[in-house]
């Protein structure tokens, strides 16, 4: 396993952003230009996309930073890319206190009249499930909903049910979670080839504490990440020593 740092070379900050405008679809379709392999070849890496502050630019620019997993190291596709890889094969024990950050897209999954299973945003699935405990009808829309005392705010709301999904995930990812807290909670669109309309989900970044509970299962999970849309950036669990420990 491998962690991996990719940004652009900044003096050739045009070249590469360029390079990443050419893909019209997802950056994940992009990052597998570092990863040469045959068409059938399954996604063997997971990844998170950070902006970053440009230290050559003598006004503000914000620029990529790629954190990838990888079971192989990837390779620059062309001389605009530095890529920093080291072996990835972190010595844990159970107990062990680390401090996390983590872009998710909370889900739960429902099954529809017909008994197929469908995921659904857990935000979206607490406005609605309120809303019917308010008596409103089953198509109502959250601003039907007129703002009063017992009306949870939308910050609030995010950041409880959010924080309720990472700690039902958190045991079968062989660790739990000390403290934590929503850093922001965002709805996406990303274009999907062959597709009209594009995907739209839903993103939240969590930082805080963790412990480790199951080292297998919690190096599986930093391995093949947490949750859905890995291929849109999600997942990947990132953590070190922790102030705590």
């Amino acid at each position: 396993m491998y962690f991996s740092v990719i940004t652009p070379q900044e003096d050739l900050l045009r070249q590469a952003g360029h390079e990443l405008a050419q893909q019209p679809y997802t950056e994940h379709q992009w990052l597998w230009q570092f990863f040469p392999s045959a068409k059938d070849q399954a996604r063997d890496f997971i990844f998170r996309r950070h902006q970053v502050e440009s230290t050559r630019s003598h006004e503000p620019l914000l620029i990529p930073r790629f954190y990838v997993v990888s079971a192989r190291p990837p390779v620059a596709f062309s001389d605009a890319w530095l890529v920093d890889s080291r072996s990835y094969d972190p010595k844990l024990q159970s107990g062990q206190k680390l401090s996390f950050e983590l872009r998710a897209n909370p889900v739960v999954s429902k099954k529809n009249a017909a008994g197929k299973s469908r995921r659904h945003d857990v935000v979206i699935d607490a406005k609605k499930r309120l809303l019917l405990e308010k008596g409103f009808s089953p198509d109502a829309k959250w601003r039907d909903w007129k703002d009063s005392e017992d009306k949870p705010g939308l910050y609030a709301l995010a950041r409880e049910t959010c924080l309720e999904w990472l700690n039902r995930r958190a045991p079968d990812s062989g660790f739990k979670v000390l403290a934590a807290d929503v850093d922001s909670y965002r709805q996406q669109k990303e274009k999907k080839k062959g597709a009209d309309k594009p995907i739209e989900f839903s993103t939240v970044d969590f930082s805080g504490e963790l412990e480790v509970t199951d080292v297998a299962l919690f190096l599986q999970t930093l391995r093949q990440g947490l949750g859905h849309a890995k291929a849109f950036g999600c997942g990947l669990l990132l953590v070190k020593r922790s102030v705590l420990d």
